[in-house]
Protein backbone atom coordinates (compact mmCIF):
# COMPACT_ATOMS: atom_id res chain seq x y z
CA UNK A 1 0.00 0.00 0.00
CA UNK A 2 2.62 2.62 1.13
CA UNK A 3 4.44 2.04 -2.49
CA UNK A 4 1.15 2.64 -4.10
CA UNK A 5 0.84 6.11 -2.42
CA UNK A 6 4.70 6.40 -2.84
CA UNK A 7 3.70 6.27 -6.88
CA UNK A 8 0.94 8.44 -6.80
CA UNK A 9 2.53 10.94 -5.09
CA UNK A 10 5.24 11.10 -7.87
CA UNK A 11 2.49 12.65 -9.70
CA UNK A 12 1.86 16.15 -8.05
CA UNK A 13 -2.06 17.23 -8.41
CA UNK A 14 -3.43 20.87 -8.06
CA UNK A 15 -3.93 22.07 -5.09
CA UNK A 16 -7.14 21.88 -3.78
CA UNK A 17 -8.85 25.38 -2.25
CA UNK A 18 -11.83 25.00 -0.41
CA UNK A 19 -15.41 25.47 -1.57
CA UNK A 20 -16.69 28.87 -1.07
CA UNK A 21 -19.09 30.54 -1.25
CA UNK A 22 -17.26 32.99 -4.20
CA UNK A 23 -17.76 29.30 -5.96
CA UNK A 24 -21.33 29.34 -5.15
CA UNK A 25 -21.57 32.54 -7.00
CA UNK A 26 -19.51 31.68 -9.38
CA UNK A 27 -21.91 28.51 -10.49
CA UNK A 28 -25.07 30.18 -10.45
CA UNK A 29 -23.73 33.15 -12.81
CA UNK A 30 -22.53 30.40 -15.32
CA UNK A 31 -25.91 28.42 -15.26
CA UNK A 32 -27.53 31.44 -15.44
CA UNK A 33 -25.22 32.10 -18.34
CA UNK A 34 -26.06 28.31 -19.69
CA UNK A 35 -30.20 28.78 -19.58
CA UNK A 36 -29.54 32.03 -21.94
CA UNK A 37 -27.30 30.95 -24.34
CA UNK A 38 -29.33 29.85 -27.76
CA UNK A 39 -28.27 27.97 -30.55
CA UNK A 40 -29.26 30.58 -33.28
CA UNK A 41 -27.03 28.75 -36.74
CA UNK A 42 -28.77 25.88 -38.06
CA UNK A 43 -26.50 23.78 -39.66
CA UNK A 44 -22.50 24.52 -38.66
CA UNK A 45 -18.98 23.08 -40.89
CA UNK A 46 -15.78 23.19 -40.39
CA UNK A 47 -15.34 22.51 -44.40
CA UNK A 48 -16.31 20.35 -47.07
CA UNK A 49 -13.96 17.35 -47.35
CA UNK A 50 -16.01 15.72 -44.60
CA UNK A 51 -18.96 15.33 -46.81
CA UNK A 52 -20.13 11.67 -47.34
CA UNK A 53 -20.61 11.24 -51.04
CA UNK A 54 -24.05 10.18 -52.10
CA UNK A 55 -25.39 10.45 -48.82
CA UNK A 56 -27.78 13.19 -47.21
CA UNK A 57 -30.56 13.49 -44.52
CA UNK A 58 -33.86 14.89 -44.83
CA UNK A 59 -35.70 16.31 -41.51
CA UNK A 60 -39.65 16.13 -42.59
CA UNK A 61 -42.40 17.33 -40.11
CA UNK A 62 -45.21 15.18 -38.22
CA UNK A 63 -47.51 13.68 -40.55
CA UNK A 64 -45.16 14.12 -43.16
CA UNK A 65 -43.10 10.92 -43.45
CA UNK A 66 -45.20 8.89 -46.09
CA UNK A 67 -45.15 11.91 -48.70
CA UNK A 68 -41.30 12.96 -48.35
CA UNK A 69 -40.78 9.18 -48.43
CA UNK A 70 -42.88 9.26 -51.53
CA UNK A 71 -40.98 11.81 -53.01
CA UNK A 72 -37.60 10.98 -52.10
CA UNK A 73 -38.47 7.81 -54.11
CA UNK A 74 -39.72 9.61 -57.27
CA UNK A 75 -36.38 11.97 -57.15
CA UNK A 76 -34.38 8.95 -57.64
CA UNK A 77 -32.88 8.00 -53.94
CA UNK A 78 -33.50 5.31 -51.80
CA UNK A 79 -34.02 5.23 -47.81
CA UNK A 80 -31.27 4.10 -46.30
CA UNK A 81 -33.06 4.39 -42.65
CA UNK A 82 -35.61 5.98 -41.17
CA UNK A 83 -35.45 7.09 -37.94
CA UNK A 84 -39.13 8.26 -36.96
CA UNK A 85 -37.95 9.56 -33.25
CA UNK A 86 -35.19 11.82 -34.61
CA UNK A 87 -37.86 13.19 -37.28
CA UNK A 88 -35.30 12.37 -40.35
CA UNK A 89 -34.72 10.13 -43.18
CA UNK A 90 -31.16 9.17 -44.15
CA UNK A 91 -31.22 8.87 -48.07
CA UNK A 92 -28.67 7.83 -50.76
CA UNK A 93 -28.35 9.08 -54.27
CA UNK A 94 -25.88 9.38 -56.74
CA UNK A 95 -26.79 12.51 -57.67
CA UNK A 96 -24.56 15.25 -56.11
CA UNK A 97 -26.85 17.89 -56.49
CA UNK A 98 -30.08 15.91 -54.47
CA UNK A 99 -32.19 18.23 -52.81
CA UNK A 100 -31.30 21.72 -54.48
CA UNK A 101 -34.49 22.58 -55.45
CA UNK A 102 -35.90 20.33 -53.82
CA UNK A 103 -38.40 21.91 -50.85
CA UNK A 104 -40.67 23.78 -53.65
CA UNK A 105 -41.83 19.69 -53.94
CA UNK A 106 -43.40 19.49 -50.55
CA UNK A 107 -42.07 22.32 -48.49
CA UNK A 108 -44.49 21.89 -45.50
CA UNK A 109 -43.35 18.65 -45.21
CA UNK A 110 -39.85 19.19 -45.60
CA UNK A 111 -37.88 20.96 -42.56
CA UNK A 112 -33.80 20.49 -43.97
CA UNK A 113 -32.43 18.70 -46.59
CA UNK A 114 -28.29 18.72 -45.97
CA UNK A 115 -25.58 16.36 -46.33
CA UNK A 116 -24.78 13.91 -43.56
CA UNK A 117 -20.74 14.11 -43.00
CA UNK A 118 -18.58 10.97 -41.76
CA UNK A 119 -17.27 10.94 -37.31
CA UNK A 120 -14.32 9.64 -36.77
CA UNK A 121 -12.80 8.68 -33.16
CA UNK A 122 -10.55 11.15 -30.95
CA UNK A 123 -7.67 8.62 -30.40
CA UNK A 124 -3.96 8.92 -30.34
CA UNK A 125 -2.08 5.64 -30.44
CA UNK A 126 -1.15 4.55 -26.71
CA UNK A 127 1.84 5.36 -25.78
CA UNK A 128 3.37 2.14 -23.30
CA UNK A 129 5.73 3.85 -21.23
CA UNK A 130 3.71 5.20 -18.68
CA UNK A 131 4.36 2.56 -15.38
CA UNK A 132 1.77 4.58 -12.84
CA UNK A 133 -1.86 3.22 -13.04
CA UNK A 134 -4.75 5.50 -13.24
CA UNK A 135 -2.51 8.83 -12.58
CA UNK A 136 -5.37 10.68 -13.94
CA UNK A 137 -7.76 9.59 -11.13
CA UNK A 138 -5.47 10.73 -8.42
CA UNK A 139 -4.56 14.63 -9.84
CA UNK A 140 -8.47 14.87 -10.21
CA UNK A 141 -8.79 13.91 -6.46
CA UNK A 142 -10.97 10.96 -7.09
CA UNK A 143 -10.04 9.51 -3.50
CA UNK A 144 -11.59 11.95 -1.92
CA UNK A 145 -14.41 12.83 -3.96
CA UNK A 146 -15.08 8.67 -3.52
CA UNK A 147 -16.00 9.77 0.60
CA UNK A 148 -18.72 11.62 -0.48
CA UNK A 149 -20.35 9.33 -2.63
CA UNK A 150 -19.12 6.05 -5.86
CA UNK A 151 -21.89 5.78 -7.61
CA UNK A 152 -25.86 5.24 -7.60
CA UNK A 153 -28.82 5.11 -9.77
CA UNK A 154 -27.98 6.89 -12.58
CA UNK A 155 -27.72 5.77 -16.23
CA UNK A 156 -24.58 6.71 -18.81
CA UNK A 157 -24.39 6.75 -22.50
CA UNK A 158 -21.41 6.00 -24.20
CA UNK A 159 -21.30 6.82 -27.79
CA UNK A 160 -18.92 5.00 -29.72
CA UNK A 161 -17.75 2.33 -31.91
CA UNK A 162 -19.09 -0.85 -29.42
CA UNK A 163 -18.51 -1.92 -25.73
CA UNK A 164 -17.06 -4.97 -25.11
CA UNK A 165 -19.98 -5.45 -21.98
CA UNK A 166 -18.79 -8.64 -20.87
CA UNK A 167 -15.23 -7.17 -20.02
CA UNK A 168 -14.70 -8.24 -15.58
CA UNK A 169 -14.53 -4.64 -15.64
CA UNK A 170 -17.46 -3.90 -17.41
CA UNK A 171 -20.34 -6.98 -16.88
CA UNK A 172 -21.57 -5.72 -13.75
CA UNK A 173 -22.58 -2.25 -14.89
CA UNK A 174 -24.55 -2.92 -17.33
CA UNK A 175 -28.52 -4.52 -17.39
CA UNK A 176 -28.30 -8.10 -19.51
CA UNK A 177 -32.00 -6.54 -20.57
CA UNK A 178 -30.68 -2.94 -21.77
CA UNK A 179 -27.11 -2.98 -23.22
CA UNK A 180 -27.43 -0.50 -25.72
CA UNK A 181 -27.84 -0.39 -29.71
CA UNK A 182 -25.97 -0.51 -32.95
CA UNK A 183 -26.50 1.70 -35.32
CA UNK A 184 -24.69 0.48 -37.63
CA UNK A 185 -26.39 -3.04 -37.50
CA UNK A 186 -29.31 -2.18 -36.61
CA UNK A 187 -29.31 -4.84 -34.10
CA UNK A 188 -29.41 -3.79 -30.19
CA UNK A 189 -26.03 -6.07 -30.02
CA UNK A 190 -23.47 -2.94 -29.27
CA UNK A 191 -20.37 -5.18 -29.28
CA UNK A 192 -17.23 -4.53 -31.28
CA UNK A 193 -17.39 -6.77 -34.47
CA UNK A 194 -13.81 -7.31 -34.95
CA UNK A 195 -11.98 -7.11 -32.07
CA UNK A 196 -8.35 -7.61 -33.95
CA UNK A 197 -8.89 -4.17 -35.46
CA UNK A 198 -6.63 -1.43 -34.23
CA UNK A 199 -9.26 1.37 -32.69
CA UNK A 200 -11.83 -1.71 -31.43
CA UNK A 201 -10.70 -1.40 -28.50
CA UNK A 202 -12.24 2.63 -27.96
CA UNK A 203 -15.70 1.93 -26.46
CA UNK A 204 -14.76 -0.77 -24.10
CA UNK A 205 -11.58 2.02 -22.80
CA UNK A 206 -13.80 4.92 -22.56
CA UNK A 207 -16.73 3.01 -20.89
CA UNK A 208 -13.64 1.81 -17.95
CA UNK A 209 -12.28 5.14 -17.37
CA UNK A 210 -16.15 5.71 -16.52
CA UNK A 211 -17.16 3.42 -14.73
CA UNK A 212 -14.91 0.50 -14.19
CA UNK A 213 -16.06 -1.77 -11.20
CA UNK A 214 -14.52 -0.30 -7.88
CA UNK A 215 -13.37 -3.20 -4.70
CA UNK A 216 -13.46 -6.15 -7.00
CA UNK A 217 -10.13 -6.64 -5.93
CA UNK A 218 -8.76 -6.70 -9.96
CA UNK A 219 -7.73 -4.16 -12.19
CA UNK A 220 -8.90 -0.80 -12.44
CA UNK A 221 -11.79 1.73 -10.79
CA UNK A 222 -13.97 3.86 -12.56
CA UNK A 223 -15.34 6.90 -11.56
CA UNK A 224 -18.51 6.22 -11.66
CA UNK A 225 -20.88 3.10 -10.09
CA UNK A 226 -23.34 3.48 -12.55
CA UNK A 227 -25.44 2.00 -15.23
CA UNK A 228 -23.26 1.91 -18.53
CA UNK A 229 -25.59 2.43 -22.14
CA UNK A 230 -23.61 1.32 -25.32
CA UNK A 231 -24.32 2.86 -28.57
CA UNK A 232 -22.71 1.81 -31.07
CA UNK A 233 -22.29 4.46 -33.78
CA UNK A 234 -19.09 3.58 -35.47
CA UNK A 235 -17.49 0.79 -37.02
CA UNK A 236 -14.35 -0.99 -35.79
CA UNK A 237 -11.92 1.55 -37.62
CA UNK A 238 -13.50 4.08 -35.41
CA UNK A 239 -15.58 5.73 -38.91
CA UNK A 240 -19.29 6.78 -38.72
CA UNK A 241 -21.75 9.58 -39.83
CA UNK A 242 -23.38 11.75 -38.48
CA UNK A 243 -27.20 11.27 -38.70
CA UNK A 244 -26.09 7.84 -36.90
CA UNK A 245 -24.82 9.73 -33.83
CA UNK A 246 -27.86 12.03 -34.18
CA UNK A 247 -30.04 9.02 -33.99
CA UNK A 248 -27.79 7.46 -30.99
CA UNK A 249 -28.52 10.52 -29.07
CA UNK A 250 -32.42 10.29 -29.23
CA UNK A 251 -31.70 6.75 -28.20
CA UNK A 252 -30.01 7.29 -25.20
CA UNK A 253 -31.93 10.25 -24.20
CA UNK A 254 -35.43 7.80 -24.59
CA UNK A 255 -33.62 5.13 -22.79
CA UNK A 256 -32.63 7.35 -19.53
CA UNK A 257 -29.61 8.28 -19.80
CA UNK A 258 -28.37 11.37 -17.57
CA UNK A 259 -24.95 11.76 -18.81
CA UNK A 260 -23.71 10.90 -22.67
CA UNK A 261 -20.13 10.90 -23.42
CA UNK A 262 -19.15 11.55 -27.29
CA UNK A 263 -15.62 10.74 -27.63
CA UNK A 264 -15.71 11.21 -31.79
CA UNK A 265 -15.49 14.49 -33.70
CA UNK A 266 -16.85 15.39 -37.02
CA UNK A 267 -15.92 18.56 -38.89
CA UNK A 268 -19.84 19.72 -39.20
CA UNK A 269 -22.74 19.99 -37.35
CA UNK A 270 -26.00 19.56 -39.80
CA UNK A 271 -29.22 20.37 -38.48
CA UNK A 272 -29.79 16.13 -37.21
CA UNK A 273 -27.03 17.07 -34.87
CA UNK A 274 -28.55 19.74 -33.54
CA UNK A 275 -31.55 19.13 -33.27
CA UNK A 276 -30.42 15.51 -31.38
CA UNK A 277 -28.42 17.85 -28.47
CA UNK A 278 -31.00 20.08 -27.99
CA UNK A 279 -33.47 17.24 -27.57
CA UNK A 280 -30.75 16.27 -25.01
CA UNK A 281 -30.56 19.54 -23.45
CA UNK A 282 -34.36 19.98 -23.01
CA UNK A 283 -34.33 16.69 -21.39
CA UNK A 284 -32.21 17.75 -19.01
CA UNK A 285 -29.07 15.03 -20.71
CA UNK A 286 -25.24 16.35 -19.66
CA UNK A 287 -23.75 15.78 -23.05
CA UNK A 288 -20.06 15.36 -23.03
CA UNK A 289 -17.50 16.16 -25.88
CA UNK A 290 -13.90 15.58 -27.18
CA UNK A 291 -12.23 18.72 -28.20
CA UNK A 292 -10.42 17.15 -31.26
CA UNK A 293 -6.87 16.04 -31.53
CA UNK A 294 -5.38 17.95 -34.48
CA UNK A 295 -3.35 20.25 -31.97
CA UNK A 296 -5.00 23.39 -33.39
CA UNK A 297 -7.24 26.54 -32.16
CA UNK A 298 -10.54 24.89 -33.37
CA UNK A 299 -12.94 22.57 -31.67
CA UNK A 300 -14.63 20.17 -33.56
CA UNK A 301 -18.05 18.93 -33.02
CA UNK A 302 -20.62 18.13 -31.24
CA UNK A 303 -17.88 19.61 -28.68
CA UNK A 304 -18.25 23.26 -30.24
CA UNK A 305 -22.02 23.67 -29.66
CA UNK A 306 -23.29 25.24 -26.69
CA UNK A 307 -25.36 22.30 -25.10
CA UNK A 308 -22.03 20.17 -24.50
CA UNK A 309 -19.27 20.36 -22.21
CA UNK A 310 -16.18 20.67 -24.61
CA UNK A 311 -13.56 18.60 -23.17
CA UNK A 312 -9.75 18.99 -23.71
CA UNK A 313 -6.95 17.12 -22.65
CA UNK A 314 -3.95 18.05 -20.27
CA UNK A 315 -0.34 15.86 -19.89
CA UNK A 316 1.24 14.62 -16.95
CA UNK A 317 2.69 18.35 -16.30
CA UNK A 318 -0.78 19.39 -16.54
CA UNK A 319 -0.26 21.15 -19.31
CA UNK A 320 -2.59 21.42 -22.32
CA UNK A 321 -1.44 18.11 -24.35
CA UNK A 322 0.29 18.59 -27.81
CA UNK A 323 -2.53 17.52 -29.96
CA UNK A 324 -5.73 18.77 -27.34
CA UNK A 325 -7.53 21.21 -29.88
CA UNK A 326 -8.84 24.29 -28.22
CA UNK A 327 -10.69 27.46 -28.93
CA UNK A 328 -13.32 30.05 -26.98
CA UNK A 329 -15.49 26.99 -26.63
CA UNK A 330 -13.06 24.92 -24.64
CA UNK A 331 -15.05 24.62 -21.11
CA UNK A 332 -12.43 22.05 -19.00
CA UNK A 333 -9.65 20.11 -19.52
CA UNK A 334 -8.80 16.79 -17.81
CA UNK A 335 -5.61 14.34 -17.99
CA UNK A 336 -5.57 12.66 -21.68
CA UNK A 337 -2.55 10.87 -21.96
CA UNK A 338 -1.36 7.57 -20.49
CA UNK A 339 -4.95 6.65 -19.36
CA UNK A 340 -4.96 3.48 -18.46
CA UNK A 341 -8.51 1.21 -18.95
CA UNK A 342 -9.95 -1.89 -19.98
CA UNK A 343 -9.95 -3.03 -23.72
CA UNK A 344 -10.64 -5.94 -25.64
CA UNK A 345 -10.26 -9.29 -24.85
CA UNK A 346 -10.42 -9.13 -21.45
CA UNK A 347 -7.19 -7.04 -21.54
CA UNK A 348 -5.65 -2.96 -20.18
CA UNK A 349 -4.21 -0.90 -22.00
CA UNK A 350 -3.19 2.97 -21.94
CA UNK A 351 -4.28 5.41 -24.46
CA UNK A 352 -3.80 9.32 -24.97
CA UNK A 353 -6.52 11.74 -26.82
CA UNK A 354 -9.58 14.02 -25.72
CA UNK A 355 -11.13 10.67 -26.26
CA UNK A 356 -10.05 9.51 -22.84
CA UNK A 357 -10.86 13.03 -21.42
CA UNK A 358 -14.24 13.31 -22.48
CA UNK A 359 -14.99 10.31 -19.90
CA UNK A 360 -13.01 11.63 -17.02
CA UNK A 361 -15.53 14.71 -16.81
CA UNK A 362 -18.44 12.23 -17.56
CA UNK A 363 -17.72 9.98 -14.83
CA UNK A 364 -17.77 13.40 -12.58
CA UNK A 365 -21.05 14.30 -13.88
CA UNK A 366 -22.45 11.05 -13.33
CA UNK A 367 -20.86 11.29 -9.37
CA UNK A 368 -22.64 14.39 -8.77
CA UNK A 369 -26.22 12.86 -10.48
CA UNK A 370 -25.46 10.02 -8.13
CA UNK A 371 -25.72 12.16 -5.40
CA UNK A 372 -28.67 13.93 -6.27
CA UNK A 373 -30.31 13.01 -10.09
CA UNK A 374 -33.04 16.12 -9.79
CA UNK A 375 -30.27 18.23 -10.91
CA UNK A 376 -30.87 20.29 -14.35
CA UNK A 377 -28.25 20.17 -16.81
CA UNK A 378 -26.98 23.31 -16.91
CA UNK A 379 -26.48 22.79 -12.66
CA UNK A 380 -24.23 19.86 -13.33
CA UNK A 381 -22.35 21.61 -16.19
CA UNK A 382 -21.66 24.85 -13.53
CA UNK A 383 -20.72 22.47 -10.86
CA UNK A 384 -18.16 21.18 -12.61
CA UNK A 385 -17.03 24.61 -14.65
CA UNK A 386 -16.95 26.48 -10.74
CA UNK A 387 -15.32 24.20 -9.07
CA UNK A 388 -12.66 23.43 -11.95
CA UNK A 389 -8.93 24.95 -10.32
CA UNK A 390 -7.99 27.87 -12.94
CA UNK A 391 -5.30 27.05 -15.25
CA UNK A 392 -3.84 29.62 -17.82
CA UNK A 393 -4.80 33.48 -18.02
CA UNK A 394 -6.86 34.03 -15.08
CA UNK A 395 -10.37 33.35 -15.60
CA UNK A 396 -11.92 31.16 -17.98
CA UNK A 397 -9.36 30.76 -21.54
CA UNK A 398 -9.60 29.57 -24.99
CA UNK A 399 -6.59 26.71 -23.69
CA UNK A 400 -8.13 25.49 -20.65
CA UNK A 401 -12.01 27.07 -20.56
CA UNK A 402 -12.65 26.99 -16.61
CA UNK A 403 -10.09 25.06 -15.61
CA UNK A 404 -8.67 21.50 -14.31
CA UNK A 405 -11.64 19.41 -13.37
CA UNK A 406 -11.65 18.69 -9.66
CA UNK A 407 -13.83 16.02 -8.50
CA UNK A 408 -13.84 16.62 -4.93
CA UNK A 409 -14.66 20.27 -5.37
CA UNK A 410 -17.05 19.48 -7.37
CA UNK A 411 -18.92 17.17 -5.37
CA UNK A 412 -18.33 19.95 -2.49
CA UNK A 413 -20.02 22.40 -4.10
CA UNK A 414 -22.91 20.10 -5.21
CA UNK A 415 -23.50 19.67 -1.57
CA UNK A 416 -23.50 23.25 -1.00
CA UNK A 417 -25.46 24.29 -3.85
CA UNK A 418 -28.16 21.17 -3.74
CA UNK A 419 -28.14 20.44 0.60
CA UNK A 420 -30.57 17.02 0.05
CA UNK A 421 -33.32 16.68 1.99
CA UNK A 422 -33.93 17.84 5.21
CA UNK A 423 -35.55 20.36 7.46
CA UNK A 424 -36.54 23.71 5.81
CA UNK A 425 -35.17 23.86 2.74
CA UNK A 426 -35.49 27.61 1.98
CA UNK A 427 -32.52 28.91 -0.25
CA UNK A 428 -32.74 32.90 1.12
CA UNK A 429 -34.32 34.04 4.44
CA UNK A 430 -34.58 37.58 5.74
CA UNK A 431 -32.67 37.77 9.57
CA UNK A 432 -33.09 40.75 11.79
CA UNK A 433 -30.49 41.22 14.45
CA UNK A 434 -29.35 38.00 15.61
CA UNK A 435 -28.75 34.53 13.77
CA UNK A 436 -29.00 31.44 15.54
CA UNK A 437 -27.98 27.91 15.61
CA UNK A 438 -30.87 25.76 15.15
CA UNK A 439 -31.58 22.90 17.33
CA UNK A 440 -30.50 20.39 14.32
CA UNK A 441 -27.25 21.90 13.47
CA UNK A 442 -23.77 21.13 14.82
CA UNK A 443 -22.42 24.00 13.31
CA UNK A 444 -22.66 27.36 11.46
CA UNK A 445 -20.00 29.16 9.44
CA UNK A 446 -20.98 33.09 8.04
CA UNK A 447 -19.42 34.80 5.25
CA UNK A 448 -19.71 38.02 4.55
CA UNK A 449 -21.14 38.52 0.22
CA UNK A 450 -17.20 38.75 -0.18
CA UNK A 451 -16.25 35.15 0.67
CA UNK A 452 -14.55 36.56 4.14
CA UNK A 453 -15.11 34.64 7.23
CA UNK A 454 -17.55 36.27 9.72
CA UNK A 455 -17.86 34.01 12.53
CA UNK A 456 -18.18 30.35 13.73
CA UNK A 457 -20.74 28.70 15.80
CA UNK A 458 -19.92 25.68 17.16
CA UNK A 459 -22.62 25.03 19.76
CA UNK A 460 -20.52 24.81 22.79
CA UNK A 461 -19.28 27.99 23.65
CA UNK A 462 -21.89 30.01 21.36
CA UNK A 463 -25.19 29.64 19.72
CA UNK A 464 -25.50 33.26 18.10
CA UNK A 465 -23.98 36.13 16.65
CA UNK A 466 -25.51 39.60 15.60
CA UNK A 467 -24.96 40.52 12.23
CA UNK A 468 -24.54 43.95 10.59
CA UNK A 469 -26.76 45.13 7.99
CA UNK A 470 -26.15 43.23 4.42
CA UNK A 471 -26.08 39.82 2.89
CA UNK A 472 -24.52 36.61 4.17
CA UNK A 473 -23.61 33.10 3.57
CA UNK A 474 -24.38 31.04 6.58
CA UNK A 475 -23.24 27.17 6.10
CA UNK A 476 -25.33 24.83 8.64
CA UNK A 477 -23.91 21.23 8.97
CA UNK A 478 -24.12 18.15 11.18
CA UNK A 479 -22.51 14.70 10.46
CA UNK A 480 -25.24 13.80 7.88
CA UNK A 481 -25.62 16.93 5.66
CA UNK A 482 -24.95 20.37 4.78
CA UNK A 483 -27.62 23.42 4.13
CA UNK A 484 -26.68 27.08 2.67
CA UNK A 485 -28.45 29.64 3.18
CA UNK A 486 -28.63 33.51 1.57
CA UNK A 487 -29.25 35.96 4.90
CA UNK A 488 -30.47 39.31 3.93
Amino acid sequence: MSFLILLCCLWPRPEMVIVNPNDVLAAFQIEKDFSLAKQTVRFKSLGADARIPGRFVVGFKTGGETDVIRWVENAGGHIVRLDRAAGFLVVGCDDSGFGSNSKGCCPNLIRYIEPDFRVKLCHIPNDPYFLEYQWDKWVMYADLAWDITTGGNVKVAVIDNGVEYWHPELAARFDPGELGYDFVHQDDDPRPDDPTKPEAFHGTHVSGIIAATADNNQGIAGWAQVQLLAVKVLDDSGSGNTSDLASGIYWAVNHGARVINMSLAADAAPTSLLDACQYASRANVVLVAAAGNQGVCRVQYPAALKQCICVGATDGFSGLAGFSNYGPEQEVVVPGVGIYSSGVGGSYLFADGTSMAAPEVSGVAALILARDNTLSATRVRAIIDASAIDKGKPGRDDQYGYGFVNARRALDLAVLITPGPGPDQKRTEICRGNIMLPDWAERLVVYDCQGRLVSILDGATNRSVRLLPGTYFAVFSNRKRIKLVVLR
